[in-house]
């Protein structure tokens, strides 16, 4: 997890999430069913997945310095939550102590984990600065291709590494069958419409938690006290986007009301500015209508909510020249 705002390390990890290839070449592995920031064992795991051939689950940790304390504690914690699987750990090195601890906790268990020591390659950091501090936070994900031009981005430490001829019986297979009647297949089909319709807002390609009795999905919009909130049903039988400002936020919401009658050009009549809940929110009736439609329209609207309110969102006038990008819905 990358430190002090940074998006750093989940720009290097998103990276590998649109390039599996990367991790497999080097590896020897065969990766299926990835998500980014999973929550697992009360963890957020950077990247998770499942290894087709062995049938194991795949843990990805990434930190972008020398192995700390903080990512070997997480490491101990993660290693005593599962009996079977493979931890793949990437820093730019590794302190001695921190790996023999790691090593001893496996090998002095009965637990069939392999453990993966992987070197990062330095000369990604000034593609991954680029992408982090000089890039638009909208235009990151069409140009992560830069960090394609570093050959060797990755080298498996193998004799830190622990590898050991390992079985398990788990399989990852493409959601195909929807139960719309399930909350969380509402809920996940939603976050995958968004993915791959508006995969260039990196907040949705995070994984959410609790998405089993979640009605409203909260998504962080880039900016502390601020948050675009999505559903396809709430208990009124309405669907609604909306951009909720707190904390110190509120200078921000009534600079986008003072465009209010642009907003509305933009996204429609049925946006309105809540100015007691600091809101800005577009609903309509999901009653009578399919859940596709539903969000099909969502994935619509919400689309048109970042590219209208992301340049006063995400920056702040003295950016504006340096930084802001004229988008087809912009304000």
């Amino acid at each position: 997890m990358s430190k002090n705002s940074s998006e750093r390390e989940f720009i290097f990890t998103l990276s590998q999430f649109e390039n599996p290839q990367i991790l497999e070449k080097e590896l020897n592995l065969k990766l299926a069913g990835l998500e980014l920031e999973t929550k697992f064992a009360g963890l957020k795991i950077d990247m998770y997945g499942i290894e087709q051939d062995l049938g194991v689950e795949v843990f990805v940790e990434n930190v972008l310095l020398k192995s700390d304390y903080s990512h070997q504690y997480r490491l101990l914690k993660l290693i005593e939550a599962i009996d079977k699987g493979i931890i793949i750990y990437q820093a730019v090195g590794f302190k001695d102590k921190y790996v023999k601890q790691l090593r001893d906790k496996i090998l002095n268990s009965s637990k069939k984990v392999n453990l993966y020591f992987v070197t990062i390659n330095p000369e990604l950091f000034k593609g991954i600065d680029l992408l982090n501090s000089g890039t638009h936070k909208l235009k990151v994900y069409e140009n992560l291709h830069i960090l394609n031009e570093v050959s060797n981005p990755i080298q498996l430490q193998k004799e830190m590494s622990i590898i050991r001829p390992i079985k398990g019986n788990k399989k990852y297979r493409e959601k195909i069958d929807w139960d719309f009647t399930n909350r969380e297949d509402v809920n996940n089909y939603l976050l995958l419409q968004l993915r791959e319709r508006i995969p260039y807002f990196l907040s949705f390609q995070r994984q959410k938690s609790n998405l089993d009795n979640m009605r409203i999905i909260p998504c962080g919009f880039g900016k502390s006290g601020v948050s675009l909130m999505l559903t396809v049903e709430d208990m009124r039988y309405r669907a609604f986007v909306e951009l909720r400002f707190r904390e110190f936020s509120p200078p921000i919401y009534y600079k986008i009301k003072e465009r209010e009658e642009k907003a509305k050009e933009l996204i429609g009549e049925e946006l309105k500015f809540l100015d007691d809940k600091h809101t800005i929110t577009y609903s309509f009736k999901s009653r009578g209508r399919s859940v596709r439609e539903t969000v099909d329209r969502l994935v619509d609207v919400a689309e048109k909510f970042i590219l209208a309110f992301s340049n006063d969102v995400l920056y702040g006038e003295e950016e504006r020249l340096d930084m802001w990008e004229e988008f087809e819905y912009s304000l």
